[in-house]
Protein backbone atom coordinates (compact mmCIF):
# COMPACT_ATOMS: atom_id res chain seq x y z
CA UNK A 1 0.00 0.00 0.00
CA UNK A 2 1.40 3.55 -0.87
CA UNK A 3 0.85 6.32 1.22
CA UNK A 4 -0.71 9.28 -0.93
CA UNK A 5 1.69 12.48 -0.37
CA UNK A 6 -0.54 15.38 0.21
CA UNK A 7 0.74 18.75 -0.97
CA UNK A 8 1.59 20.83 1.85
CA UNK A 9 1.12 24.46 2.87
CA UNK A 10 1.31 26.19 6.28
CA UNK A 11 -2.38 25.82 6.82
CA UNK A 12 -2.72 22.26 6.21
CA UNK A 13 0.11 21.41 8.36
CA UNK A 14 -1.57 23.35 10.72
CA UNK A 15 -4.62 21.59 10.38
CA UNK A 16 -3.26 18.37 10.54
CA UNK A 17 -1.39 19.33 13.66
CA UNK A 18 -4.98 19.98 14.99
CA UNK A 19 -6.62 17.48 14.12
CA UNK A 20 -4.46 14.92 15.75
CA UNK A 21 -4.75 17.38 18.86
CA UNK A 22 -8.09 16.94 18.88
CA UNK A 23 -8.31 12.82 17.95
CA UNK A 24 -5.29 11.72 20.77
CA UNK A 25 -4.00 14.91 22.26
CA UNK A 26 -1.63 17.55 22.22
CA UNK A 27 1.13 15.27 22.89
CA UNK A 28 0.50 12.97 20.17
CA UNK A 29 1.38 16.43 18.16
CA UNK A 30 5.33 15.38 16.55
CA UNK A 31 6.47 16.84 13.47
CA UNK A 32 7.40 12.98 12.44
CA UNK A 33 4.05 12.07 13.02
CA UNK A 34 2.18 14.99 10.91
CA UNK A 35 5.51 14.04 8.17
CA UNK A 36 4.05 10.58 8.43
CA UNK A 37 0.53 11.30 7.60
CA UNK A 38 1.06 13.39 4.78
CA UNK A 39 3.33 11.17 3.51
CA UNK A 40 6.38 12.77 3.15
CA UNK A 41 9.78 13.13 4.81
CA UNK A 42 10.42 15.37 7.83
CA UNK A 43 12.63 17.37 6.29
CA UNK A 44 9.92 18.58 3.89
CA UNK A 45 7.90 20.38 6.55
CA UNK A 46 10.16 22.81 7.83
CA UNK A 47 9.69 24.75 4.57
CA UNK A 48 6.06 25.64 6.76
CA UNK A 49 7.18 25.74 10.41
CA UNK A 50 10.61 25.98 12.25
CA UNK A 51 9.74 23.28 14.34
CA UNK A 52 7.37 22.29 17.20
CA UNK A 53 7.63 25.02 19.05
CA UNK A 54 6.78 27.15 16.47
CA UNK A 55 3.61 24.40 15.63
CA UNK A 56 2.68 24.99 19.23
CA UNK A 57 2.07 28.62 18.99
CA UNK A 58 0.45 28.37 15.60
CA UNK A 59 -1.96 26.02 16.98
CA UNK A 60 -2.51 28.23 20.19
CA UNK A 61 -3.43 31.16 17.63
CA UNK A 62 -5.99 29.31 16.46
CA UNK A 63 -7.38 27.85 19.38
CA UNK A 64 -7.93 31.07 20.57
CA UNK A 65 -9.16 32.70 17.28
CA UNK A 66 -11.22 30.36 17.08
CA UNK A 67 -12.54 30.62 20.88
CA UNK A 68 -12.98 34.42 20.31
CA UNK A 69 -15.50 33.29 17.69
CA UNK A 70 -17.45 31.06 19.54
CA UNK A 71 -17.65 33.67 22.75
CA UNK A 72 -18.41 36.51 20.65
CA UNK A 73 -21.53 34.43 19.19
CA UNK A 74 -22.41 33.80 23.08
CA UNK A 75 -22.80 37.06 23.90
CA UNK A 76 -24.44 38.36 21.01
CA UNK A 77 -28.07 39.90 22.25
CA UNK A 78 -27.08 39.31 26.09
CA UNK A 79 -26.21 41.47 28.97
CA UNK A 80 -25.18 41.01 32.69
CA UNK A 81 -25.41 37.53 34.41
CA UNK A 82 -27.08 36.16 30.99
CA UNK A 83 -24.32 37.49 28.70
CA UNK A 84 -21.45 36.08 31.18
CA UNK A 85 -23.00 32.66 31.45
CA UNK A 86 -23.22 32.56 27.70
CA UNK A 87 -20.01 33.37 27.45
CA UNK A 88 -18.86 30.21 30.50
CA UNK A 89 -20.75 27.77 28.62
CA UNK A 90 -19.46 28.80 25.13
CA UNK A 91 -15.81 28.34 26.55
CA UNK A 92 -17.07 24.89 27.83
CA UNK A 93 -18.23 23.95 24.72
CA UNK A 94 -15.02 25.13 23.04
CA UNK A 95 -13.06 23.47 25.31
CA UNK A 96 -15.20 19.75 24.71
CA UNK A 97 -15.12 19.92 21.15
CA UNK A 98 -11.45 21.12 20.53
CA UNK A 99 -9.88 18.79 23.36
CA UNK A 100 -6.26 18.87 22.57
CA UNK A 101 -6.24 22.23 20.33
CA UNK A 102 -7.04 24.31 23.50
CA UNK A 103 -4.32 22.08 25.54
CA UNK A 104 -1.79 24.06 22.66
CA UNK A 105 -2.51 27.47 24.80
CA UNK A 106 -1.08 26.09 27.95
CA UNK A 107 2.21 25.07 25.45
CA UNK A 108 3.27 28.51 25.06
CA UNK A 109 4.22 31.33 27.21
CA UNK A 110 1.35 34.07 27.03
CA UNK A 111 3.38 37.20 27.42
CA UNK A 112 7.29 37.83 25.10
CA UNK A 113 5.32 36.93 21.33
CA UNK A 114 3.47 40.20 19.76
CA UNK A 115 0.77 37.67 18.08
CA UNK A 116 -0.09 35.79 21.00
CA UNK A 117 -0.26 38.53 23.33
CA UNK A 118 -2.54 39.94 20.68
CA UNK A 119 -4.37 36.89 20.51
CA UNK A 120 -5.22 36.60 24.08
CA UNK A 121 -5.53 40.52 23.81
CA UNK A 122 -8.76 39.80 21.72
CA UNK A 123 -10.01 36.81 24.19
CA UNK A 124 -9.90 39.54 26.82
CA UNK A 125 -11.88 41.95 24.84
CA UNK A 126 -14.66 39.92 24.78
CA UNK A 127 -14.80 38.82 28.01
CA UNK A 128 -14.56 42.97 29.00
CA UNK A 129 -17.77 43.34 26.22
CA UNK A 130 -19.87 40.50 28.33
CA UNK A 131 -19.20 43.07 31.50
CA UNK A 132 -20.58 46.57 29.68
CA UNK A 133 -23.70 46.48 31.03
CA UNK A 134 -21.92 46.52 34.95
CA UNK A 135 -21.62 49.61 35.70
CA UNK A 136 -18.00 49.22 36.87
CA UNK A 137 -15.19 51.36 36.21
CA UNK A 138 -12.71 50.58 33.06
CA UNK A 139 -10.12 49.45 35.31
CA UNK A 140 -12.37 47.14 37.31
CA UNK A 141 -13.93 45.85 34.10
CA UNK A 142 -10.42 44.83 33.13
CA UNK A 143 -9.41 43.19 36.23
CA UNK A 144 -13.03 41.21 36.21
CA UNK A 145 -12.47 40.16 32.63
CA UNK A 146 -9.16 38.68 33.67
CA UNK A 147 -10.62 36.89 36.97
CA UNK A 148 -13.26 35.54 34.37
CA UNK A 149 -11.09 34.15 32.15
CA UNK A 150 -8.77 32.63 35.15
CA UNK A 151 -12.23 30.62 36.31
CA UNK A 152 -13.12 29.96 33.29
CA UNK A 153 -9.64 28.28 32.14
CA UNK A 154 -9.01 26.83 35.09
CA UNK A 155 -12.40 25.29 35.45
CA UNK A 156 -12.08 23.72 31.95
CA UNK A 157 -9.06 22.32 31.98
CA UNK A 158 -9.67 20.49 35.29
CA UNK A 159 -12.96 19.06 33.56
CA UNK A 160 -11.27 18.30 29.94
CA UNK A 161 -8.21 16.47 32.09
CA UNK A 162 -11.18 14.52 34.82
CA UNK A 163 -10.00 17.03 37.80
CA UNK A 164 -13.49 17.10 38.91
CA UNK A 165 -13.94 13.52 39.92
CA UNK A 166 -17.06 14.79 42.38
CA UNK A 167 -20.37 13.29 42.01
CA UNK A 168 -22.34 16.57 42.16
CA UNK A 169 -23.31 17.80 38.70
CA UNK A 170 -20.81 19.42 36.58
CA UNK A 171 -23.14 21.77 34.89
CA UNK A 172 -24.69 23.29 38.51
CA UNK A 173 -20.75 23.81 39.44
CA UNK A 174 -20.88 25.91 36.03
CA UNK A 175 -23.61 27.85 37.08
CA UNK A 176 -22.67 28.58 40.30
CA UNK A 177 -19.25 30.11 39.72
CA UNK A 178 -20.75 31.96 36.98
CA UNK A 179 -23.44 33.25 39.81
CA UNK A 180 -19.90 33.47 42.20
CA UNK A 181 -18.46 35.90 39.78
CA UNK A 182 -21.55 38.30 39.45
CA UNK A 183 -22.05 38.66 42.53
CA UNK A 184 -18.86 39.71 43.20
CA UNK A 185 -18.95 42.30 40.39
CA UNK A 186 -22.31 43.28 41.78
CA UNK A 187 -20.65 44.52 44.90
CA UNK A 188 -18.31 46.45 42.58
CA UNK A 189 -20.87 48.50 40.59
CA UNK A 190 -20.85 52.21 41.46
Amino acid sequence: MTIQKIRLNRAIVIDMAAAIADEEGIDAVTLSRIAVDAGVKQPALYRHVSGIEELWMLLSLRARDLLVVSLSAAIDQRSREDAVLSIAHAWRTFVQQHPGLYSATDRVPSVGNQEVEQSLARVISVLTSALDDYKISASQKAHCARSLRSALHGFCVLEKDHGHPELFDINNSLIQLVELFCRGIETLEL
